[in-house]
Parts: C-alpha cells; sequence; structure tokens
C-alpha cells in the first residue's frame, strides 16, 4: 500500500513540474511574417476595394489602339501613366467595372519627367473607396499587383514583394506586362504604394525586374496638380 501511495505521489509531482514549466515557458509576441504569397483570402477585402477604384483604359482611334490601367483618385479624375496619353488625339475610353459601364476622358495634366497623368472625366463616377496613398513601405513587403494585363481588358491580380528602390522608381518581381501601365501596387490594407511603369525587356538578364512610380512621387505630382505654380497658370495645362 505505501509502495502504491508512493508511486502516486511521485507521478502526482512530476505532473506539477511539467505545469509549471509549460507556465513559465515564454509565449510569442511578435507574429510570423507573411509570407510573400500572403494568398488571396488574407486580403481579399482589400483587393475587392482596389477594383473598385481600378479602371481599364483603351486609346480607339484610325491608327491604332492600345490600352492601359488606371486610378480613380475622386468622382471625376483618373491617375494613371503618362505614356498612356494619346499623342494623336485619340479618345480615352474609360471602363468602370469592365462590362458595366464606359465613359470618355481628357488628360488635363500630366508629367513625362514622373511618367503620371491625370485624366479628367465627362462624367462623375461615385464609389465608395477612392484610391489612397502610402508613402510608407518596406523591403520585402508583400503587395498585389492589379492591372489589365496584355490589354485584354479585364483585371489581373497577381502576387511580388518589393524589392528595393533605384532612380526614385520602387522595384518589385511580381507578373506585370503591357496593359498593366498606370495600374496599382496596393499593400495588405489596400492602400497604394506605387504605380505600374515599366519592365526590363525580355532580352535583359534581370527581365523579372519591375519598375512602379512610388507614392511619395505621386503625392508631390498630385500636390503640384492642385496647387500649380505661377509659371505653369501663365503657361497653362501641362499636358
Amino acid at each position: 500500500m505505501r509502495r502504491i501511495i508512493r508511486t502516486l505521489a511521485i507521478l502526482l509531482l512530476l505532473g506539477l513540474g511539467i505545469l509549471a514549466y509549460h507556465r513559465r515557458r515564454p509565449v510569442a509576441t511578435v507574429k510570423a511574417p507573411t509570407t510573400r504569397y500572403h494568398g488571396y483570402e488574407l486580403n481579399r477585402l482589400a483587393i475587392h476595394r482596389a477594383k473598385d477604384f481600378t479602371v481599364l483604359i483603351s486609346n480607339e482611334g484610325f491608327e491604332t489602339h492600345y490600352r492601359g490601367t488606371g486610378m480613380l483618385i475622386d468622382e471625376t479624375h483618373v491617375l494613371t501613366a503618362a505614356h498612356m496619353i494619346p499623342t494623336n488625339g485619340n479618345e480615352m475610353w474609360i471602363y468602370i467595372a469592365p462590362g458595366r459601364r464606359i465613359v470618355h476622358g481628357k488628360p488635363v495634366f500630366a508629367s513625362r519627367s514622373d511618367d503620371l497623368a491625370v485624366v479628367e472625366l465627362d462624367e462623375k463616377v461615385k464609389i465608395a473607396h477612392y484610391a489612397v496613398f502610402q508613402e510608407m513601405h518596406y523591403d520585402g513587403e508583400p503587395i498585389t499587383i492589379i492591372g489589365n494585363i496584355l490589354g485584354a481588358m479585364q483585371w489581373y491580380v497577381s502576387y511580388g514583394i518589393i524589392s528595393g528602390e533605384w532612380d526614385g522608381y520602387l522595384l518589385m518581381d511580381g507578373t506585370m506586362t503591357h496593359g498593366d501601365s498606370g495600374g496599382p501596387w496596393i499593400n495588405e490594407q489596400g492602400e497604394v504604394v506605387g504605380l505600374s511603369d515599366w519592365q526590363l525587356s525580355d532580352e535583359e538578364p534581370a527581365a523579372s525586374i519591375k519598375g512602379g512610380v512610388s507614392a511619395k512621387a505621386i503625392d508631390a505630382f498630385l500636390k503640384e496638380w492642385k496647387q500649380p505654380s505661377i509659371l505653369q497658370i501663365i503657361v497653362g495645362e501641362n499636358v
């Protein structure tokens, strides 16, 4: 009987020791970092909102047509890449939620050095959330790229990471091709950290590197548009 009691006591002490060990073991206070391919479900709402303010652009005319992407910044203006502005007077057709609504637009302000342009719409487009720009970013930050890939006139979503900066541009490694110009790079909160602009040619060994206009450059450009200098006022619209 004493042997049984002694065995039970030893087992009880062992159990209490194990319990005390688990209680003392430190608990992680930092969440594990998000993987670069963070998955659609994790930022589904952010992508949904970004699609609301992302528009597809088609420049139509007798000579040629080419296509790209843009972002609604308010109910009557779209931000896109300056190289999307037609040089031969072609109309700019802005597709709001493709297949549901098309409006026409004309460029009213542009900067070739920043490769940015503002297009004014001929009618109002009211949505719940317009593009919001976030200048803060970090190397390795996962982003979602939304665009009009290959000019197919339908949204295309891909993932990548911010790989660094070069000459004022953000660099990333996600999928981006012709037609994506002017489209947003969004973070996990749905804020725009960059605008699709260029990629190295396929002949280059680092063809996977893509460049985007940073939110910092975009904010400076929009400030210049809203508060033009005296010289700009005298010369007129910068298009």
